[in-house]
């Protein structure tokens, strides 16, 4: 029997894959300074992200806080995030995208510092409180930065780079909060052991400032601050309304950003407690390598989002992973009550984990470049904090609510609602969002024509 389709078939696999690497690589190179900048600053910036994700919680339950506590302390600061994240998205309009990411940065870091060395209640209540404002200033200037620092062909190698960098960085980040710990604990006690693991991410959060201070404002060619006198802008509150060019698509960004919230928020807040303290009993250096290895699948497979994005409609795409990842977090739930307890349940909860997160988050760039491509550069950092409102005042809920559940007991209940929010969200979006990208790329292919016909028409007089 002859092997030559298969050959064939196997030449034509490797020759796409290398002009996609090819292709890949040149458009990072062609990255602005400010776009490479950016990459090194996630780096050291998510590396902090990454160890509090891993052991804030099991600091506090070291203190002997109960599971209460931790979900009203999250409840607090998601409810000053959905209060600050507009407000915040203005200053960032006024202030500019380099000094919120600094502030934002700067003063996260500083209280992250205070957090990990108090037992005092109240600072612990408050503290959410005062960091939901800078974070909301560096998150609603993230993503319209990015659009701003590239071109619409590069905008989904940009955010892919620099969602896999941040990914890795926060993988880093839980292999140091899973396993420093390991090293200290016996000597210095589990509360110290958690301080000195911070200590490493808080050091390359503050050296993740530099590159930050050298960014240029705005160097692409989309300046919202170009398009319209100063003078004729209207001041205050106004600017909500002023600024909105499509409030229906904002409007749907948001609803199905929150319904997302809602599920998330009712799990993965609370996900190392999760580990800890329901059937699988983790200690610190399972759990730490554990997100660890989820957040490295991710790095990978966030790399490959310019493949889905080459292969299929954007919006395709996204609802695709989001699909995918429902039976990830039904399996999470159902899995206890199947094998109770011991090693078998924690490699398979493992396994859950890291494939819920790897299909799942691999639609973000999608989403944000999506996001950033239908609407006005304007109303990108408006749209970006009314949507974090939105999704943190109803995460403020699901969290409270969910770690009372948590609290009797009843892990698997949260599961549920996080699987029945990913599927309403994920089938409102493709239904609304679908026909907007179809029209667009029609947009987009005519007047590339109109470019060709213009230029074929010139050579034709010369």
């Amino acid at each position: 029997m002859s092997t030559e389709p298969t050959n064939i078939d196997s030449s034509h696999a490797l020759n796409q894959v290398s002009v996609f690497v090819a292709d890949y690589v040149a458009r990072t190179r062609e990255f602005s300074r400010n776009a490479n900048l950016y990459v090194l600053h996630v780096i050291g910036m998510d590396m902090i992200h990454g160890s509090f994700t891993v052991l804030f919680n099991l600091y506090l339950l070291a203190l002997g806080f109960d599971v209460r506590f931790v979900g009203l302390r999250l409840t607090i600061g998601f409810m000053a995030t959905a209060v600050t994240a507009v407000p915040a998205g203005f200053v960032s309009d006024r202030i500019g995208r380099k000094a919120s990411f600094i502030l934002g940065d700067g003063v996260g870091a500083i209280i992250a510092l205070i957090m990990i060395h108090t037992r005092s209640e109240p600072i612990l209540l408050a503290g959410p409180a005062f960091v939901a404002f800078f974070n909301n200033l560096h998150h609603t200037s993230e993503a319209a930065f990015m659009a701003e620092n590239s071109q619409p062909s590069e905008r989904v190698h940009l955010f892919s780079v620099a969602g896999s960098f941040r990914t890795m960085s926060a993988m880093a980040g839980a292999l140091m909060a899973g396993l420093l710990p390991l090293l200290f604990i016996d000597d210095f006690g589990k509360v110290n052991a958690y301080r000195f693991a911070t200590y490493a991410g808080l050091t390359l959060w503050f050296l993740s400032l530099a590159p930050a201070l050298m960014l240029r404002s705005f160097e692409a060619v989309e300046r919202p601050e170009l398009e319209s006198s100063p003078k004729f802008r209207p001041r205050g509150w106004r600017r909500l309304t002023a600024d909105i060019k499509h409030p229906r698509r904002i409007a749907y960004f948001v609803l199905t950003s929150a319904i997302i919230a809602i599920g998330t928020a009712a799990v993965f807040p609370l996900l190392n407690v999760v580990f800890h303290e329901g059937h699988v009993h983790a200690d610190e250096g399972e759990i730490g390598i554990l997100f660890a290895i989820a957040e490295l699948s991710l790095a990978v497979v966030t790399l490959l989002v310019p493949l889905l994005a080459t292969r299929m409609y954007k919006v395709d795409a996204i609802a695709a992973t989001r699909m995918m990842a429902i039976p990830f977090v039904v399996a999470m739930g159902l899995l206890p009550l199947a094998f109770g307890e011991g090693s078998t349940l924690l490699a398979l909860m493992g396994a859950a984990h890291v494939g819920r997160t790897a299909v799942f988050r691999m639609s973000f760039p999608l989403d944000d470049a999506f996001n950033m491509s239908v609407l006005e550069p304007r109303e990108r950092a408006t749209s970006t904090g009314i949507e974090i409102a939105a999704g943190s005042a109803v995460s403020a809920v699901a969290i409270f609510v969910s770690s009372r559940v948590m609290d009797t007991g009843d892990f698997a209940t949260p599961f549920m609602v996080m699987a029945l929010a990913y599927l309403v969200s994920t089938m409102i979006y493709w239904k609304v969002f679908r026909p907007i990208e179809l029209e667009y790329e029609e947009e987009e292919l005519e007047a590339d024509e109109s470019v060709d016909r213009e230029i074929a028409e010139g050579e034709r007089a010369d």
